[in-house]
């Protein structure tokens, strides 16, 4: 049995890829504000598949381009998130009630 921190690694260069493109899925249900699937497991790099099938090279490479996509729209969406934050304290500020006691027990 496998643990979240030490997955199995693929079998396959096809389940490698499926499993890069399940964490890409992910990363763009997130960004897009969607409820994310749950993580998948952690990636790991397969160390006894040998070189990249030429076949999945495409497939490869698309997958890549993908994911620098993804990289490059993460700051944005943290620093919207960051505004959106600021925005919600501040309007949270204005709108709160102070707190004011409305018993006082004199007989303890």
């Amino acid at each position: 049995m496998t643990s979240p921190e030490s997955p199995e690694r693929p079998a396959s260069w096809t389940e490698a890829l499926d499993r890069l493109e399940a964490h890409a899925d992910r990363a763009e249900q997130m960004l897009r504000g969607a409820s994310a699937a749950p993580a998948p497991p952690p990636w790991q790099p397969p160390a006894d598949l040998g070189p990249l099938p030429n076949e999945l090279v495409p497939r490869a490479r698309m997958l890549l381009a993908r994911q620098q996509r993804l990289m490059a729209a993460i700051p944005g969406a943290l620093s919207e998130n960051r505004r959106q934050q600021r925005v919600a304290d501040r309007v949270g500020d204005a709108t709160a009630a102070a707190v004011t006691p409305v018993y006082l027990d004199v007989t303890a």
